[in-house]
This record gives C-alpha cells, sequence and structure tokens, in this order.
C-alpha cells in the first residue's frame, strides 16, 4: 500500500476530525482531501506533473505546503525530496521512499504512540526532516497537524499546546523540539511551562545532542509527560528514541534502543551503521545535462556518527568523526566538553571548538553564552570541570564569553563556521 493510500482511509474513517491548523486557517480531513484533489488537478493540467516525475517544492509553512505535498502524493510523483544541513559538507538533495515514509511513520506511531485525537504542534522548518516527518504519522492515525512559524510568537505555541477545547485528564498535544529551544524554555518560560504539566502528553527532541541536565530539568519540570530523545537524520530516517521519562537516572549520550523498522550496527572504527527500509532512496545528483540522476544509497548506511551498544541493545553516540579534537594523538568529542559544562550554574548555551597549539597539535576551547547577571570565573568553571570530566585534558585551555552561539536552520550548532 502507498503512503498516500493510509492517509486517504484515515479520511474516510474521520472526515470531520481537524487535521492541519496554521494561524486562522483549518482544515478538516474532507476538506483538505478535497483540496488535495483540485491540487492534483491543478498540478496535471497546468504544470504538467507526471508519475514518476522528480518535483523539488518549495518550503511555504502553511497549509499550502501540505496540500501540495499530498496532491504530489496523489499523482504518483517523486517529491519526497529534502536536503541535508550541510553540517559535514554541502547540502545533499536526499530522495525518501515510499515505503520509507510508512516504515518512519510506524516507528515513530509504535514507539511514541501517535493517535487519533492528538495535536501535534510544529515548530520547526517543514523542510527539515525533523519536523517534515512528523506530518507521517499524524496523517496515518488521523491526528491534527498544528504548524507554527518557528517559537517567533510564544503565545501562539503556548496557545496550541492548550487549545481551549482541551480535556484536562486527557491530554492530547504533542510537539518536537530540538534541544536549543528546550533550554530557552527552561530559561525563560519554566513557569508557563510548568502550568502545562498535566496538558502535554509528549514531547519529542532530535536533531542535536541534549544536555543530560536539561534532560533531568525537563522531567521535573512536566512530571506526568512523556519525554524522547530521538536518533535520525536524512538518510538514515527515524533509528531510535530513549523515553527518558522512564529512565531512573539520565543516561549521557542515550539515544535508546533501535525502532520496529530500524537496525543498527557498529562498524570496526565506532562508526553507525544503519540499515532497514526507514533508509532513503539515494541522493539526487545533476547530469551534465542538468537532469536529475538517483544515486542509490543500498541497503546499509554508514554515518559519521559514532557510538556503541549495551547489553541491552541501547545505542549511545560519543560524537561525530569530523568534529572530534585531536589533542596530542587522544580524541576528545566537543559534545562530552559541552554537556558536562551546561551543567554549570549561569551558562545558558556553549560551544567546545579545536583551538591551534604549538606542542599539542590542538587544545579544546570553550564558548559560553551567560545568563544576565553573571559573569565568567574561569578557575571555577574549570575546576567544575575537572570533576565532570575525571580526566585533565579533556578541559578547555581558553575560554570566551560570546553573545550567542550560531545555529543552524534545524537548530544544530553551526561548529564549522567556527573553525574553518
Amino acid at each position: 500500500m502507498r503512503w498516500i493510500e493510509h492517509v486517504a482511509k484515515i479520511v474516510e474513517r474521520y472526515p470531520d476530525a481537524l487535521a492541519v491548523i496554521c494561524h486562522d486557517e483549518q482544515l478538516t480531513y474532507a476538506q483538505m482531501w478535497e483540496a488535495v484533489g483540485k491540487e492534483a488537478f491543478r498540478l496535471r493540467d497546468i504544470e504538467q506533473v507526471r508519475e514518476g516525475q522528480y518535483y523539488i517544492q518549495t518550503c511555504t509553512q502553511d497549509i499550502a505546503y501540505v496540500v501540495r505535498f499530498l496532491a504530489l502524493h496523489l499523482i504518483g510523483a517523486r517529491c519526497d525530496i529534502l536536503y541535508t544541513t550541510g553540517s559535514t559538507g554541502k547540502p545533499k538533495a536526499v530522495l525518501l521512499s515510499d515505503e520509507g515514509m510508512i516504515a518512519n511513520g510506524d516507528n515513530l506511531i509504535t514507539a511514541m504512540g501517535f493517535h487519533h485525537g492528538l495535536t501535534f504542534v510544529v515548530c520547526g522548518p517543514l523542510d527539515h526532516f525533523g519536523p517534515w516527518s512528523k506530518m507521517l504519522p499524524v496523517f496515518m492515525t488521523g491526528g491534527t497537524l498544528h504548524i507554527l512559524d518557528g517559537l517567533k510568537d510564544m503565545e501562539a505555541f503556548f496557545d496550541a499546546l492548550r487549545p481551549a477545547s482541551f480535556v484536562y485528564d486527557k491530554a492530547k498535544t504533542a510537539t518536537f523540539l530540538v534541544p536549543s529551544a528546550i533550554r530557552m524554555l527552561l530559561q525563560f518560560s519554566r513557569e508557563r511551562l510548568e502550568k502545562l504539566a498535566g496538558y502535554i502528553e509528549f514531547i519529542e527532541t532530535g536533531a542535536a545532542p541534549m544536555a543530560t541536565s536539561d534532560m533531568q530539568q525537563l522531567r521535573e519540570v512536566l512530571p506526568n509527560t512523556r519525554l524522547y530523545n530521538t536518533y535520525a537524520s536524512t538518510e538514515t530516517g527515524i533509528v531510535c528514541t530513549y523515553p527518558y521519562h522512564l529512565s531512573p537516572s539520565i543516561l549521557q549520550g542515550c539515544v535508546g534502543p533501535a525502532m520496529k523498522h530500524s537496525v543498527v550496527a557498529i562498524g570496526p572504527d565506532g562508526e553507525i551503521c544503519v540499515s532497514g527500509p526507514i533508509l532513503m532512496a539515494g541522493y539526487l545528483n545533476e547530469d551534465a545535462e542538468g537532469n536529475l540522476q538517483l544515486e542509490p544509497v543500498g541497503k546499509r548506511f554508514q554515518t559519521t556518527d559514532l557510538g556503541y551498544l549495551d547489553a541491552e541493545g541501547r545505542l549511545f553516540l560519543t560524537g561525530r568523526s569530523s568534529e572530534f579534537i585531536n589533542i596530542g594523538g587522544l580524541k576528545l568529542s566537543p559534545v562530552e566538553v559541552e554537556d558536562a559544562a551546561m551543567g554549570f550554574v549561569g551558562i545558558l548555551d556553549c560551544l567546545c571548538i579545536p583551538v591551534s597549539h604549538p606542542v599539542m597539535g590542538q587544545v579544546p576551547k570553550l564558548l559560553v553564552v551567560l545568563q544576565e547577571g553573571f559573569s565568567l570565573n574561569k578557575k571555577e568553571i574549570s575546576r567544575y570541570l575537572k570533576e565532570k570530566l575525571t580526566e585533565t585534558w579533556k578541559v578547555p585551555i581558553n575560554y570566551e564569553v560570546v553573545d550567542e552561539i550560531r545555529k543552524m536552520p534545524n537548530g544544530k550548532k553551526d561548529r564549522r563556521s567556527y573553525i574553518m
């Protein structure tokens, strides 16, 4: 069965249920399907889109984008094309398969419990895999997709998480947030978040490593909310998730066991390898004439992420091979330093980067963003990190206060802009 056929069955089952909301516009499943049919006719008749044709569309973060996306699927065009962030090089065009969409949607449904009646609030850009992928389980279960334009309007965000028709004892909202957004909410809107403790069914985090201190704080603020830390990428699909609301203590670097349609293995050098139907179909490249050609990925994809599996089959991330800092032959993951530093009082955000050293080759430097009213005491933070990191060679040599840590559109720290 094609993915769009799953959606069609939901339309038949829940025609009057709300399918999508954006600002003051909303459509039921019946209304959305009618709009999809009209858009499919326009695409075929005016744009001459045909079955099997590659179609790259511009994300507009609104209902029109969702309707066009579904209409392209109805036609049978190959439109599930997303670009990687380029965090490890030049952005690449990734083609997702219909089989992969179903598998990824089912992974999320099985692991997190998407269901009819759930309103899922999407804050991130729909042209990035994390937010985009939430359309799959929502429309496969008859839920509601609530699209926001980022977190610029905090009133809209909190209103979306607690709709007027909400029944207190039946939590029916959920959302996906990158770690930097969670950090911001904990720092500046903690009390407002606490008031939603009985309302939010679950929150998923992904796209970048999340500090264990933030995970612990979020558990305290939302004790009745399911909390997931997910490992996924455009190429691999949605691989693992760690339900840290259930964990007696937060496991640093843990992203949980492989999901229903995922298989994880560790390569000889510690690289994470993924297989299963969740994988992308391949990369799209332009030939000499400018035509798109598919470079298939095969049955196994080797990432640049490093990690290990514990005895219970849970995946732990230790860093990315391209980001390790080489300190006289010893390899340091900057994420390990950042995770430790985020527990230091007064630090809002931080980034560990390599700087040149005449003897060691490279040494770590820590850039920090401080809360208002705090100043940087290098001796105190160095002493704190020595206790947390246990090995003195991992402790940064230099520290610098900055106004902000530059981020990529999907919320990841823009490391390459600091070290190139």
